[in-house]
């Protein structure tokens, strides 16, 4: 039977009033949940930037950590945005081998308004980031043979001060070498047991002017030196991150050893560029050259200077020869001893293990133009003798001919003075890719 018309209008306004009812409340959830979802992005950013500051005095304690997230956090959600009440964010800092991670919580009240209708009257929305620092303990170590004029020397210090900005004056420990005959390690500079350095001293001291021996490089020592001061810290206390970057104008020519002359012993350090034997700079600041023909040079010392790094290559890489008679012979072979004792201390680094201490990464960046050339006419010297190639050994590149999967592997750029500041930038990005 066919319901009378009133009856069905009065039908359709009920379900119309039901629907629209319905699908007011669906606006309006959606509206609240929208509002939670807002507050969840800003919360969520929030605690990500606290993450991060907190991150960076981490080594400090748990106490400077949260105070240094409390306020990142206030800055970017303060209380009240978006109507929703904020407390502090709980900071947690929790250490392991000398890496640190950092979680900020944050929880956010925010009153509803439809849905209440469903007996929902506030969203309680939280929000935590961690984030891990893991600090390094690094050495740069820098060719500074001081030309007058030189304007590639100017813009190598200039880009190695900009390259120590990359790092955390409050916990990384960073070191700093200069280098030509000897080298300069300054104690104020040395890698030290507590984190941290003096990021303006270090850039003030690289801007200065330092005279030294032009044409020398006494990559094995400076190398050494570098070593020694990460070496210096227990392993207990020593970053997994360790590193060695090194600038060099040119390949591996100086080395530093016990001489025989004709009235004894004489520490210093000679090189194939040049006929002299200049004393070492941390056992004598003064450059007064030992005339080469004062030396016994038939035969080299077995060992460097300090005992530690044999002549002999690690690898035969290239031999010595056992009595060199001629200046060329002598020449050559004082060039291979330099190679040699370089290449010696970088495996010995990058190979340490146990005890010891982490393997060391080394990166290195060189002057292009010199480094490929073979910068000494020896014999048997090939390709595999230019610069550029001994500096990939150093650093382990994957590919080199000398290149070991089981140790670290760095990199290595090759730069002319315009590009300086590119390649340091490029070995910051590998560092704190692996450390931050």
């Amino acid at each position: 039977m066919k319901e009378p018309a009133g009856r069905e209008k009065g039908q359709v306004l009920v379900a119309f009033v039901l629907t629209a009812t319905f699908l007011l409340a669906m606006i309006g959830l959606a509206i609240d949940v929208g509002m939670a979802y807002l507050v969840k992005t800003k919360l969520r950013a929030a605690v990500d930037a606290a993450a991060l500051a907190a991150g960076k005095v981490a080594p400090q304690g748990e106490v400077t950590a949260g105070a240094e997230a409390a306020r990142f956090f206030a800055v970017n959600y303060p209380d009240g945005l978006l109507g929703a009440q904020v407390a502090a964010p709980t900071t947690v800092v929790t250490e392991e081998d000398q890496s640190w991670n950092v979680t900020v919580s944050a929880t956010a009240l925010l009153p509803s308004y439809f849905a209440r209708a469903v007996g929902t009257r506030q969203f309680v929305v939280s929000a935590s980031a961690t984030t891990t620092l893991s600090p390094v303990d690094l050495v740069l170590v820098l060719a500074t043979p001081e030309r007058p004029g030189d304007q590639a020397l100017e813009a190598a210090k200039t880009a190695a001060g900009r390259f120590l900005g990359n790092f955390n004056p409050e916990s990384d420990r960073v070191g700093l070498i200069r280098f030509a005959n000897g080298v300069e390690a300054r104690d104020e500079f040395r890698i030290r047991e507590k984190r941290g350095f003096d990021l303006r001293r270090m850039q003030d001291y690289l801007a200065g002017p330092e005279a030294r021996e032009p044409g020398y490089a006494a990559v094995e020592e400076a190398l050494r030196v570098a070593k020694a001061q990460l070496d210096s810290l227990p392993k207990p206390r020593q970053s997994k991150r360790r590193i060695i970057v090194i600038f060099a104008a040119s390949a591996p020519n100086g080395m530093a050893a016990r001489f025989e002359t004709g009235t004894g012993e004489a520490v210093g350090a000679l090189s194939s560029q040049d006929g002299g034997l200049y004393p070492l700079y941390q056992r004598d600041e003064v450059s007064s050259p030992l005339r080469r023909s004062a030396l016994s040079l038939n035969t080299l010392p077995e060992m460097d200077w300090s005992g530690t790094v044999p002549v002999k290559s690690f690898n035969a890489a290239r031999e010595l020869l056992t009595v060199a008679n001629s200046f060329d012979e002598q020449k050559c072979n004082v060039d291979r001893a330099a190679r040699n004792m370089a290449e010696n201390v970088a495996d010995a680094a990058r190979g340490e293990s146990g005890l010891q201490g982490y393997p060391i990464t080394i990166h290195v960046i060189g002057r292009g133009s010199k480094l490929s050339e073979i910068e000494a006419a020896c014999p048997s010297y090939g390709n595999n003798e230019k610069g550029e190639n001994i500096m990939r050994r150093l650093a382990n590149v994957n590919g080199v001919d000398t290149y070991n999967a089981n140790q670290p592997s760095g990199t290595y750029f090759s730069a002319e003075p315009e590009e300086f500041d590119a390649a340091f930038r490029k070995v910051a990005t590998s560092v704190l890719r692996l450390s931050r």
